[in-house]
């Protein structure tokens, strides 16, 4: 871990949402949700459960999840490895975004890692994990539901430098696995922080009737 300033008591919010959609056949970030987009309703779900900022990384159709975004009280930053890199560039591209917007004595605790295809999942869920990681805002929180990880994952800010680090062969499991001894688990007590959307019968069986 890299040495820092005490950092400011907010749970910042990195959403990776570069992706290329490609087995849903269309941009799964701009597919309706509920009177709003998928990108949309995760960002609203973040901020309702306390997470400020939210930094969302676009790539795939970047000019239309921007546009699906205006008005929100968000950051956008761009993921140029999108078509080759995985969810982690994503990830990386906004924890930069968050250590360039401000000094290191004002940096947030740390971020909530999540996924642009998860509008699913209550804010109440994810404010547990808000309330895990105030608690114990030096350790790992990974929401649980029968005893299997699911997201958002909160990322001490200690950590970003780590993360910052890995390289295009390693994933966030590599970090997670070196520091499986600083991570607290939260049940979620739902079923959907497990589940993203990757195929129309995953929209069809998540997105509510």
């Amino acid at each position: 871990m890299t040495d820092r300033p005490a950092p400011t008591r907010r749970i910042a919010a990195v959403v990776a949402a570069a992706g290329r959609s490609t087995r849903m056949g269309a941009p799964k970030q701009l597919l309706p949700w509920q009177g709003a987009t998928v990108v949309g309703t995760v960002v609203d779900n973040l901020r309702q459960a306390g997470a400020d900022p939210v930094v969302v990384v676009i790539g795939h159709e970047a000019e239309a999840v921007a546009a699906a975004l205006a008005g929100k009280p968000v950051q956008i930053v761009a993921n140029p490895a999108y078509r080759t890199g995985e969810m982690l560039a994503s990830h990386q591209a906004g924890l930069r975004r968050l250590i360039d917007a401000a000094p290191p004595e004002a940096l947030p605790l740390g971020a909530l890692l999540a996924l642009g295809d998860q509008p699913h999942i209550p804010a109440d869920a994810i404010r547990r994990v808000v309330e895990q990681a105030l608690a114990t805002p030096q350790r790992i929180v990974i929401p649980s539901y029968n005893m299997r990880r699911g997201h958002p994952i909160y990322l001490p800010a200690a950590l970003w430098d780590e993360a910052l680090a890995l390289g295009a062969d390693e994933t966030l499991r590599t970090l997670l696995n070196r520091h499986a001894g600083d991570i607290r688990y939260v049940d979620s007590q739902t079923s959907a922080v497990l589940h993203d959307i990757d195929t129309p019968d995953d929209y069809a069986a998540l997105k509510p009737r």
